[in-house]
Order: C-alpha cells, then sequence, then structure tokens
C-alpha cells in the first residue's frame, strides 16, 4: 500500500512541476479577446479577426464565445460561427449558435457557446467570427452582434480526446 500511495505521490509532483496541464506540457495557452459595444448590424459577414499562436499539433482549441446576440425577424434565422485559418472546423464538428426568430422573442439576449477543433496545426492560426445565414434559410434574418455591451472569445489550447 506504501508504494502505491509514493507512486502517487511522485506523479502528483511530476505533474505540478510541469505546470499542472499534463506530462510536458507546461502553462496554459488561453487568450481572451475583448471589445466593448460592437454594435454591428451585418447579416452576412467576416464580424471579427484575429491570430492565436497555437503551441502543440496534437491539441484541440476550445473556442468560446459570449456576448449578446440578437435576431428580430420573424420566421428567420442568424447564425454566428467560428473559422480557423479560413474554414470551419470539421473535427469533431463546426462551432456555431443559431437563433430562430418568431414574433415573441425580440430581445436582444446575451449569449455563450464553446466548442473544440481537432487537427489544426501548429504555429499561427487565424481565427475568423461570422454571421450568417441558416441551413435552409435563403432570406437574411436581421441579425445584430454587440449591442451596447462587452462582447468576449476565449481561445484555450487543450490535451482532450474526442468523444463517441
Amino acid at each position: 500500500m506504501m508504494d502505491i500511495i509514493h507512486t502517487q505521490n511522485k506523479i502528483m509532483e511530476h505533474f505540478l512541476h510541469k505546470g499542472g496541464y499534463g506530462f510536458g506540457f507546461g502553462q496554459p495557452n488561453i487568450r481572451q479577446y475583448t471589445w466593448n459595444n460592437m454594435n454591428n448590424g451585418a447579416d452576412i459577414a467576416k464580424l471579427l479577426s484575429f491570430q492565436f499562436r497555437k503551441k502543440r499539433s496534437r491539441t484541440a482549441l476550445k473556442l468560446t464565445w459570449s456576448g449578446n446576440l440578437y435576431s428580430r425577424t420573424a420566421g428567420r434565422c442568424a447564425r454566428w460561427y467560428f473559422t480557423l485559418n479560413g474554414r470551419e472546423c470539421s473535427t469533431p464538428g463546426k462551432v456555431e449558435m443559431i437563433i430562430y426568430s418568431n414574433p415573441t422573442n425580440h430581445g436582444y439576449v446575451q449569449h455563450s457557446f464553446t466548442g473544440a477543433c481537432h487537427g489544426i496545426a501548429a504555429g499561427k492560426v487565424s481565427i475568423g467570427f461570422h454571421v450568417g445565414k441558416c441551413v435552409g434559410y435563403s432570406s437574411t434574418q436581421n441579425a445584430y452582434t454587440g449591442w451596447n455591451s462587452r462582447s468576449q472569445i476565449f481561445v484555450e489550447e487543450l490535451i482532450i480526446g474526442l468523444g463517441n
């Protein structure tokens, strides 16, 4: 029993010495990007773009949006989504938020969405945040992003596996 406890303590010491994020991973790689009062009424556009330096090839990027999103016109759908190096994530899938409007949901509401993207090489990653049409909807949707509030995007490099 003493050998098991000693081994567990040695593993924990090594884990903490290496930064707590896994053996040999070092310090966390997290960035926060913020914008005040974006007030962007675009229906179809690349709203934001910025660069992130990914340290490892065999990690995923976790993307999180937090801010005000709005779609007013009844019977329409607006979609906000991320791109990495000009393409949407395919593994495990798209990182997106969809708002379908009906006659009773006309408020500007704080929203948050998150997702992880695998298969991105180490190095400089161009990240885009977009608004556009939903699949199956051909018309514009009266979207609005960042109304009179602070918007933020978090990007975090993670050691994470793919689930079922």
